[in-house]
């Protein structure tokens, strides 16, 4: 099985363990020198959920399920993977798993998937790199993850116990010396 990773925009629901996140970016090269395309997900999407949501990719650690997926454009040639996850907060795992993603402990997201077939990947040569375009793929889950391989988003909001008032979250910062304050990326 692959993965590939995001940090992730995530909006939370406290009462119902609910958390909305983008869990992968698509049409853009990853840190793993890959290209998935903004429609390898679409028959994972209408044939695969729910998809069960790990955490760390352990699968003796299934904290809840995508309800709902869809690609979302961002900027040509950047898409992101929007997932409705509920959490299962029967298990002590899924109230623990909920609690580091809506109070920004746990901050990224990956996608675990297998390659169906030959066709489904395609290579392509950039200078002295090969990149590989993924062109399909067979979603199998998502994990909460301390670091990941997808670029561009990070958890920026999370809803209280109002159901109506959402909460922005301060940025992480690192504190890189006495004198300077760096918010992270």
């Amino acid at each position: 099985m692959e993965y590939k990773f995001q940090v992730s925009d995530a909006k939370i629901d406290n009462e119902q363990g609910l958390i909305e996140a983008h869990v992968n970016t698509m049409g853009i090269r990853d840190h793993d020198g890959d290209i998935i395309d903004p429609k390898a997900f679409n028959a994972s999407i209408k044939n695969n959920l729910p998809i069960p949501v790990l955490s760390g990719h352990d699968q003796k650690q299934i904290v809840g399920k995508v309800l709902f997926a869809r690609v979302d454009e961002v900027e040509d040639p950047e898409h992101r993977l929007l997932a409705v996850m509920q959490m299962n907060l029967n298990t002590q795992m899924g109230r623990d798993a909920y609690s580091n993603i809506s109070e920004a402990y746990v901050r990224e997201w990956s996608v675990g998937f297998n390659i169906p077939g030959a066709d489904s990947v395609e290579w392509e040569k950039r200078g002295k790199e090969n990149i590989r375009r993924i062109k399909n793929l067979d979603w199998v889950e998502v994990s909460s993850v301390v670091r990941g391989a997808s670029p561009s988003t990070m958890t920026i909001a999370a809803k209280s116990e109002e159901p109506d008032e959402i909460e922005e979250l301060e940025p992480a910062v690192i504190q890189t010396n006495e004198d300077e304050v760096e918010p992270v990326a």
